[in-house]
């Protein structure tokens, strides 16, 4: 994971909009797993804990105003992948965050959403880095501050979400997506966190 201070004349346009998205890489998250010394974090680490914060209902936006709202995936643990155009790390990591959601399909849901990031520049950024795979889903930068009430993360980040749509395990910083085992570890996880059935 880099961190690293962002050139906040060229974030977002205004003065509260950039001290809101600058957070976003200039602070920590004070539960969630950190990769060390520069290393990425093999998939195992995101281990589900207790929930926290409220179940997200992020209203996602896609190209020409669609829509997709998270609690529709109420009943379904899946991963939620948060980045930015403007997150050097993120760009990165997104290819091989490609390569996984195009190998694992459906099998292991990873939504990625681009936080406080103009929807012409994802599209501009995803046609350019042959991405096919990254869905162009956007989020405001108030929305996630809304739900995000346990301090301000550092991107990329990489999120568990449970079958209630709580949040269960986070990390901060680019994952080891195109690891051997990366597959097989987020199959357990999202396994582990399904409803148990009524007998």
């Amino acid at each position: 994971m880099i961190r690293k201070q962002i050139d906040r004349r060229t974030l977002l346009g205004g003065a509260a909009s950039l001290a809101a998205a600058a957070s976003l890489c200039n602070c920590g998250l004070g539960n969630s797993a950190r990769a060390a010394d520069g290393a990425q974090p093999m998939l195992p680490s995101l281990k589900p804990g207790a929930p926290r914060l409220e179940p997200v209902n992020f209203q996602l936006v896609g190209p020409g105003g669609t829509a997709f709202s998270l609690s529709t995936m109420r009943g379904r643990p899946f991963v939620l992948h948060l980045w930015a155009t403007w997150c050097p790390p993120c760009r990165l990591e997104l290819p091989a965050l490609n390569t996984f959601i195009e190998k694992t399909g459906s099998t292991v849901p990873v939504i990625p959403v681009a936080v406080a990031s103009p929807m012409p520049k994802v599209m501009v950024f995803l046609a350019q880095g042959n991405l096919p795979h990254i869905a162009p889903w956007t989020l405001g930068q108030h929305e996630f501050s809304q739900w995000f009430t346990s301090g301000a993360p550092s991107l990329p980040m990489t999120c568990v979400i449970d079958a209630q749509g709580r949040l269960r395990a986070s990390v901060e910083g680019e994952m080891a997506w195109a690891a051997p085992e990366s597959q097989a570890s987020l199959e357990k996880i999202l396994s582990d966190l399904q409803p148990a059935k009524p007998a």
